[in-house]
């Protein structure tokens, strides 16, 4: 007889599994959404096939749960676990169980390469991959998890930044401007941007990935925050990139920052592009195994 811990590893195994699939086949509602309101108010020929296109791609890969792009990237796993949860330890584990169970079954493109022998496992895991981040959440019993398909064609477009204490507050937005015009249609605009604002450089580079995790449309709670984000976001629709960098007044979809005490001799300034087709599931149980919610 299996155990109340086995049940509720398979229950998690099962919630992994359907999640990664409809985060590489399904798009999250308000990119949708955006995309529609986008095509009735462009007045280009081009942008505008190009829109219906993506659209078009987004109905036919939730219809037949197929990847809505061929690039299914590297999956990123965010666990906000409780410490009252019945399970603590084995996370690595499962996540290696089910992503390579997902890469033949759905299927996905290998993308775990070794960067000195360049062998590819041919199973999206390997050494210290996939990416797995662990958040405690105190007085809880939930377990939350969620999975960002990351590209690589975007992630290319990633950078560190660590700039003058004196002047990098004032600096930044002009150098990430600077940054999305040299990329022109490279990481596929219209972009999402994630920002980590200060901390050190590794934090700096966490907090900007994190930050895609926010749905569209919400800024941030600090309101000197929100306003570098618009400031961010209009400064990149001024630069004529486009759709697919078909030139155009949408270069980017929403900019995200996140903040962190920085030390007062460096400003680092990580930056997380995303491509158009932001691909992201979750869901969350009790530790009774019971659904709180999925998305």
């Amino acid at each position: 007889m299996e155990s109340k811990i086995q049940i509720l590893e398979k229950k998690i195994k099962d919630l992994l599994k359907k999640s990664i699939r409809r985060a590489i086949t399904t798009i999250p509602e308000e990119i949708s959404n955006f995309f529609e309101r986008l095509y009735e108010e462009e007045d280009n020929e081009i942008n505008q096939t190009q829109i219906r296109l993506i659209l078009e791609n987004f109905q036919y890969g939730k219809k037949v749960e197929i990847p809505l792009c061929q690039d299914t990237g590297i999956l990123n796993f965010y666990i906000k676990l409780g410490n009252k949860f019945p399970i603590i330890s084995s996370f690595r584990n499962i996540i290696d169980k089910v992503v390579q169970e997902a890469t033949t079954d759905i299927p996905l493109r290998s993308n775990s390469v070794d960067p000195i022998t360049n062998k590819n496992t041919e199973t999206n895991i390997g050494l210290n991959s996939p990416p797995i981040s662990i958040e405690i959440i105190d007085s809880s019993s939930d377990l939350e998890i969620i999975i960002l398909p990351k590209g690589g064609g975007a992630e290319n477009i990633s950078k560190l930044f660590m700039l003058d204490p004196i002047d990098g507050l004032e600096r930044f937005p002009l150098i990430i401007r600077e940054l999305i015009q040299k990329a022109g249609g490279k990481p596929c605009p219209p972009i999402i941007l994630g920002i980590g604002l200060g901390g050190d450089a590794s934090n700096s580079m966490i907090l900007a990935k994190k930050a895609l995790l926010r749905p569209i449309g919400i800024t941030h709670k600090r309101q000197d925050v929100a306003e570098l984000e618009l400031k961010i976001k209009n400064s990149l629709n001024e630069l004529n990139i486009g759709i697919m960098g078909l030139g155009g007044k949408v270069t980017c979809i929403d900019v995200h920052i996140e903040v962190s005490m920085r030390h007062p001799a460096s400003f680092p300034v990580g930056v997380i592009v995303q491509c158009y087709c932001h691909r992201i599931a979750s869901f969350k149980i009790n530790k009774e195994g019971e659904l709180i919610y999925e998305a």
